[in-house]
């Protein structure tokens, strides 16, 4: 539900500091394994971010992690501190996305 509108906020208001960091923040919590859903409790945080993964929206990002997609990672003459910090959070929650089944 929150990764659909998560890809369309960064992918087209990359250039938006607000928009970008809190959409990426709510990416971070949910690559965390936010509880989220009724069966949080049951399944645990690592079954959710499971789930999370397999979302088309998520392997899209996965498999395209380049400015081509999303502006806030390009590196330019305009690139300031906060765009650091936003490639940063995003290559972070993209990680843990992809080491979910490592354990």
């Amino acid at each position: 539900v929150f990764s659909f509108p998560s890809i369309t906020n960064l992918k087209y208001w990359g250039r938006c500091e607000p928009i970008t960091s809190k959409t990426l923040q709510l990416l971070n919590d949910l690559s965390i394994g936010y509880p989220f859903g009724k069966g949080s409790q049951i399944l645990g945080k690592r079954e959710n971010v499971r789930k999370l993964v397999k979302l088309s929206a998520v392997q899209f990002m996965l498999n395209n992690h380049t400015s081509e997609h999303f502006s806030f990672l390009g590196i330019n003459n305009q690139s300031n501190l906060t765009d650091m910090r936003c490639r940063t959070t995003f290559y972070t929650a993209l990680g843990r996305l992809l080491m979910v089944d490592l354990g």
